[in-house]
């Protein structure tokens, strides 16, 4: 089923039986809560990419707009089974339909001139309940957040708590160990850069997490990227409602850029850079392969900036667009792409992934394990302090939409002075900033999650090698 027809079906539910806030039991152990909001995690992952569907999915029907306008004939019979088709695998059967029925269509000329009139009306009319379709998803992702949240918070607070008992045992820990190595079977959870078995590689990595985690998922850091994010909206902002001015004062036609502040929308893109990546360390001659994937391909010229390697095989990526910060922006239709595709990755950190099995580790030193427990509590007590960096960001993210809707519904109000190129800048500038702002949410969650997976891991790594230890 298309991610449009989904968002259309769920949105009633969602909106009548929102998840957040939903307290549920909690795990007796701090491994099974970690395990319920992992579970939790991969559900806001999955609306995440059903977001990125449907936002593909509506500029897959803009490209089809302008293809059959450019029909001058009409449709042809060719032309009108392939937009049948296309139609359906975009927005699905039933709605497909009642954009453009092949069964109603007649091959004369005039019946391909009103075909392609038709087609053109239902495609225009699908565009506008696309915006719809999008608030729905957004609603249904933030629900899965906010309920995956309630998780982690409470998932954290356990993990420390299991930590601080660990810690104290080690601290009381008198003796030799007994066995130097021992078989563990989490060793692709602390790998780093491949290895398991080199005690400082492996508790650098976790260091690193605690490090990153301390340094960005704070209110302070939240308002710094939301006032980066508040800025560059205001700039583009203008530059929209100019288009909308300029084209109702110019007979349907538009400059497209009229009154655009190109200086004021780098400098906000250049805010929102500098601050949604600050990686412990970062790579020096990266894995070029993986550069050019997240690049966007052969050629491209995105700056991509990689941490070194995290725990388990993972690395932070930045993404950049090229002209995102300097060149290159010589429209709104230019800041949006830019605006949506600036992201930040918890991603592979090898194009082609290691294959870590399970293997022997070195036993930790009681002075070891304490250093493992003083960062896992760091981690998880930085994960629970989130929470009002979270509450401010389900505000903050409410609030852009509900302005943005605002000059959507105007751009939809106003069609017949409008001409489709003007509609399509307005839809990419309203989805590049919800795109941007569910993107980072998601991220922050799925960073959240694997630190928690990560100090979990290390905590069971710690507590075996402590069973190593013979007491005097």
């Amino acid at each position: 089923m298309s991610a449009f027809n989904l968002a259309h079906e769920s949105a009633d539910a969602e909106n009548q039986n929102p998840e957040a806030g939903v307290e549920t039991p909690e795990s007796e152990t701090a491994t099974a809560a970690v395990s319920e909001a992992t579970a939790a995690e991969q559900e806001v992952a999955q609306e995440d990419d059903t977001a990125e569907e449907l936002d593909g999915e509506q500029e897959e029907l803009e490209d089809i707009q302008e293809e059959v306008a450019k029909e001058s004939d009409g449709l042809s019979p060719v032309t009108a089974r392939l937009l049948s088709q296309s139609l359906s695998r975009i927005v699905g059967k039933q709605h497909a339909k009642k954009v453009f029925a092949m069964e109603n269509y007649q091959s004369s000329r005039s019946g391909q001139r009103e075909a392609k009139a038709i087609a053109l009306e239902g495609i225009k009319e699908t565009l506008k309940q696309f915006w719809e379709a999008i608030k729905a998803q957004l609603k249904k992702f933030y629900n899965k957040v906010k309920t995956y949240f309630v998780k982690a918070f409470s998932a954290a607070r356990k993990l420390k708590d299991r930590a601080e008992k660990l810690q104290t045992k080690a601290n009381d820990t008198v003796g030799t160990i007994e066995d130097k190595s021992f078989s563990f079977g989490q060793t692709k959870a602390i790998a780093v850069d491949g290895k398991y078995n080199d005690v400082n590689t492996v508790t650098s990595g976790l260091n690193g997490i605690r490090k990153w985690i301390e340094a960005n998922l704070t209110v302070q850091k939240s308002d710094k990227y939301e006032g980066a994010v508040e800025k560059l909206q205001v700039a583009v902002e203008k530059a929209v409602k100019d288009i909308l001015t300029d084209t109702k004062s110019n007979g349907g036609n538009s400059h497209y850029n009229a009154g655009f502040g190109v200086s004021d929308v780098k400098s906000a893109l250049s805010d929102l850079g500098s601050i949604s990546i600050a990686p412990y360390s970062s790579v020096g001659s990266p894995d070029s392969k993986l550069v050019e994937m997240y690049a966007g391909g052969k050629g491209s010229k995105d700056k991509v900036i990689i941490s070194t390697s995290l725990p388990g095989g993972k690395a932070m990526i930045y993404v950049e667009p090229d002209g995102g910060s300097a060149t290159g922006l010589e429209g709104v239709s230019e800041v949006a792409k830019a605006v949506k595709n600036t992201r930040i990755i918890l991603g592979n950190d090898r194009y082609n992934p290691r294959d870590v099995t399970e293997g022997d580790v070195k036993t930790l030193t009681t002075s070891q394990v304490d250093k493992v427990c003083d960062d896992v509590i760091e981690i998880a007590e930085s994960a629970y302090t989130y929470e009002k960096a979270w509450e401010r960001r389900d505000k903050f993210q409410a609030k852009i939409e509900r302005e943005i809707d605002v000059i959507v519904k105007d751009a939809n109000s106003d069609d017949d002075e409008n001409n489709a190129r003007t509609g399509r800048i307005i839809r990419e500038y309203a989805n590049s900033f919800t795109a941007s702002i569910r993107r980072r949410t998601s991220f922050e969650s799925q960073f959240i999650g694997y630190a928690l997976n990560t100090g979990s891991a290390f905590l069971n790594y710690a507590e075996r090698s402590l069973a190593q230890h013979k007491s005097k």
